[in-house]
């Protein structure tokens, strides 16, 4: 089962590529932590105010986690602003180790960045998304992912960070079941 779930990562990381020959404004996001590793990738479609991601979490213990991502982003305040937000939806699949549970759900959520105007290599930003029962499938009945993250551009086009965050997915007749909680470091390359 593992192979068949990497191998389905693997897709969807190739399916970015391709999609990404069109577009401006991608970037490459890996972070992990003791027990896991995300990947990600984000683009900008045609119009920069149109982001795409598509991402894996792999936990050792706990799972996988494969999310696609659409949003509208812009500066919260007008243009020239320090603060850009997004807000969109994100279709998640998670699946549990031992693969007992496994589902699917449609979260609403976004997220925001902003960057110290004094100290333009700082900057802080934050994420959610939720699901309820009405909009997760399969064995799932909820799904929410929170996040923070701290970052400093050591590049123009390059951010290394310190993040927190939890991953967690309710399963009818399960209970619970957390798919990465604490901090994680991590990387984002940026492309143009």
């Amino acid at each position: 089962m593992k192979v068949n779930q990497t191998a389905l990562a693997f897709c969807l990381c190739l399916l970015a590529g391709m999609a990404s020959a069109q577009t401006t404004g991608k970037a490459l996001d890996v972070n992990l932590n003791s027990d896991s590793v995300r990947l990600g990738f984000t683009w900008r479609l045609g119009d920069p105010s149109y982001l795409a991601n598509l991402g894996w979490l792999y936990n050792q213990d706990e799972g996988d986690v494969i999310h696609a991502s659409f949003h509208l982003v812009d500066a919260a305040s007008g243009s020239g602003t320090a603060l850009q937000a997004g807000l969109g939806v994100r279709v998640v699949h998670t699946r549990t180790d031992p693969s007992t549970v496994s589902g699917t759900a449609l979260a609403l959520g976004g997220f925001a960045r902003y960057t110290l105007p004094n100290a333009n290599r700082y900057n802080i930003g934050g994420y959610g998304y939720y699901a309820p029962d009405v909009s997760s499938f399969g064995d799932q009945s909820e799904y929410y992912e929170i996040g923070l993250r701290a970052g400093y551009s050591v590049l123009r086009d390059g951010d290394v960070y310190l993040g927190l965050r939890r991953i967690e997915a309710k399963y009818k007749n399960v209970g619970r079941f957390t798919f990465d909680s604490g901090l994680h470091i991590g990387f984002e390359l940026r492309f143009k």
